[in-house]
């Protein structure tokens, strides 16, 4: 808020609207305590109608919308909605959820009409495939790997997705404090266990696979989970956690080989923690420690998950702002809450600017050209006709 005030000129702080949305972590929150949920909108409610802006309201975005919003950012950010292009798919990841969004020329809603939104912008129709995967961020994800490596309560756990040399204990009340994986938390698991790195790429895929139910589909087709996806169509954005893990593990570049980005996150898994500490020391560990399994989960979400293949992997652009402005799903959210896209297109003008002064120009000389005419004609009729009164 105070870098709003700073922003804004004060003159205009009462006639510009503020909205919150809240997403994935507010979703969980809301499930897991509702109560809770309550309180923490009413403190950000009060705070922000104390503020100089002219407050609208906080929700909790449906997970269809922070995917649709954030569809609506790349494309408009990107010009494709004003000048009618094929439009880009937006893939986002979080902590807490992940989603995925684009426009299939084969859906319309029929098969699984709830992962369907229908958006008309400057005069064009969209049939927009759209879902949100709940406990899919890379957070919850994490959470729910271990969930499965802990069925057992176990003291201690090998796991191939943290370095070799990697150790930290757990407390299994923490860990299972989710809705994510609360259900599966073991009756008689003690009170800690010992996590301890091995740092294989390979042995980390096959673990995180196992978070993925690819054993059900009562459509056509599916992503995971039984959950209905068309067949990919065009070119995608990822942004948010994408960005953020990949640029780390200098992997941004999704037109290399798919085998060559599989070997360098094979060689990041494998080294020792102690390196690790030693080149990046300003990192926090926490994030230091999970980019071995977010870089593995990332790669086996897009490929596995959504169906990626090694081909159209490379139709990814991994992007943390277009034009200068952040991708993301808030854009999104601000140009639908105030209108700022229309359903229409501007009334086309019949002639572009560079037209319309060429016209101009034009109009102006032969308007001259008939004054010069008109005054020279009468200069003539008076010198021959000197004693004619006109």
């Amino acid at each position: 808020m105070l870098k709003a005030r700073e922003a804004v000129p004060s003159s205009r702080h009462g006639e510009t609207p503020l909205y919150l949305g809240a997403t994935a972590g507010m979703r969980l929150l809301n499930i897991e305590n509702a109560s809770a949920s309550d309180a923490v909108f009413q403190a950000v409610e009060a705070a922000l109608h104390s503020s100089p802006f002219s407050f609208r309201g906080a929700r909790i975005l449906s997970g269809q919308e922070e995917g649709a919003f954030g569809w609506v950012t790349v494309n408009y950010l990107d010009d494709r909605l004003t000048q009618g292009q094929e439009t880009t798919g937006a893939l986002d990841l979080g902590g807490a959820s992940t989603q995925i969004s684009f426009v299939s020329a084969r859906f319309d809603g029929t098969e699984s009409p709830d992962n369907l939104m229908n958006f008309r912008l400057y005069g064009n129709d969209y049939n927009l495939y759209t879902h949100s995967y709940l406990c899919y961020g890379k957070d919850q994800a994490l959470r729910k790997m271990l969930a499965l490596q802990t069925a057992s309560g176990p003291t201690s756990l090998s796991d191939p997705c943290f370095h070799p040399g990697y150790i930290r204990t757990r407390d299994y009340s923490e860990l299972y404090a989710s809705p994510c994986v609360a259900r599966s938390k073991p009756q008689a698991s003690p009170r800690n266990f010992t996590l301890k790195g091995t740092g294989d790429f390979d042995s980390c895929r096959t673990a995180v696979k196992k978070i993925f139910d690819f054993s059900k589909c009562n459509f056509s087709r599916c992503s995971f989970n039984g959950v209905f996806q068309p067949e990919l169509q065009g070119s995608f954005g990822a942004f948010s956690a994408y960005y953020f893990v990949l640029d780390f593990l200098n992997l941004t570049d999704t037109a290399a080989p798919m085998e060559t980005i599989k070997d360098k996150l094979r060689e990041y898994c494998a080294t020792p923690w102690a390196d690790m500490q030693r080149q990046h020391p300003s990192t926090k560990v926490k994030y230091l420690a999970e980019y071995c399994f977010s870089g593995t989960y990332i790669l086996t979400l897009l490929t596995e998950g959504y169906n990626f293949t090694a081909d159209t992997f490379k139709d990814i652009t991994i992007i943390r702002k277009i034009k200068g402005s952040d991708a993301g799903w808030t854009l999104g959210y601000m140009l639908n809450l105030t209108n700022m896209v229309p359903a229409e297109a501007p009334d086309a003008p019949p002639l572009p600017h560079a037209g319309y002064v060429s016209v101009m120009v034009l109009t102006g000389l032969l308007l001259g050209v008939l004054l010069l005419f008109i005054t020279y004609t009468l200069s003539k009729t008076q010198c021959s006709n000197p004693h004619k009164i006109v």
